[in-house]
């Protein structure tokens, strides 16, 4: 349950078309990581999907005679898979693919300003699924392109190794989550905001260079799925992107499209 909160952000929604367009005038938020007392366990599945990116990335790199990338970069993946909508959050699989990246391919994955992550639909004739990713520096133009052909995985959160084990989450964090939830609804409410669309994009102006731009994007993205606004099964698409601004003028701004 979401308490009331007084001092809200200012945030504004207007219907253009077939476009709502949702604007935050708040420095963006960032999803925090759970603290753990003791060992974690990752998911295997994962692992392994993270270490076959990773692979076929580094070999990528090798190919074009390239190092690790260290200026601000663009990312995009594109999905070709008979399986549905429903069963693939994006934002997630996107996540699993920049930590098979990180630290590899990328020196850190602060410096990816720019993704998207389109899925496309399979035919029974080639039932596998098919990953493409494509990695470039915004500034030389550099880039790398590789395929897997692997399932989908998403990201999914570590576990206390213990039993018993507590993961620790941050109290300051866990209530500007809840105020910017609580903003975020009340002016879809009062807007009455409607319908649903396949397309999300979230540009996010920040004072703080070092945001991940996916833990941005996790802030906000949940909000907008409970509010009936982006239909898993409908998702076809998100694109996400960071831009410097001066304090005072930082916002993030959401932009829902249909096909």
């Amino acid at each position: 349950m979401i308490k009331k909160t007084t001092n809200l952000p200012k945030v504004t929604a207007s219907e253009i078309g077939h476009n709502v367009i949702i604007q935050i005038y708040d420095k963006p938020r960032a999803k925090i990581r759970p603290q753990f007392q003791n060992k974690v366990i990752q998911n295997h599945s994962m692992m392994f999907f993270q270490q076959l990116i990773m692979k076929e990335a580094r070999a990528a790199l090798r190919r074009e005679s390239l190092n690790l990338f260290h200026d601000p970069i663009n990312v995009e993946i594109v999905i070709t898979t008979i399986q549905s909508p429903s069963q693939i959050h994006l934002e997630r699989v996107l996540k699993a693919t920049f930590d098979g990246l990180n630290r590899h391919v990328i020196s850190d994955d602060n410096i990816i300003n720019n993704a998207q992550i389109w899925l496309n639909k399979g035919t029974k004739r080639y039932p596998k699924t098919d990953i493409e990713v494509r990695v470039e520096d915004s500034l030389s133009k550099q880039s790398i392109v590789f395929n897997c052909q692997l399932p989908c995985v998403e990201k999914i959160e570590a576990v206390p190794y213990d039993v018993g084990g507590k993961m620790t989450l941050s109290t300051q964090a866990a209530a500007e989550q809840q105020v910017i939830e609580q903003a975020l609804l009340s002016t879809i409410n009062k807007a009455t905001v409607t319908g649903q669309y396949d397309i999300c994009h979230m540009l996010f102006c920040t004072n703080d260079d070092t945001k991940d731009l996916d833990n941005m994007f996790l802030s906000y993205i949940h909000v907008i799925r409970n509010a009936g606004l982006l239909d898993i099964s409908r998702n076809i698409g998100i694109g996400m992107y960071k831009r410097h601004a001066e304090q005072g003028n930082e916002r993030t701004i959401i932009n829902l499209l249909s096909k």
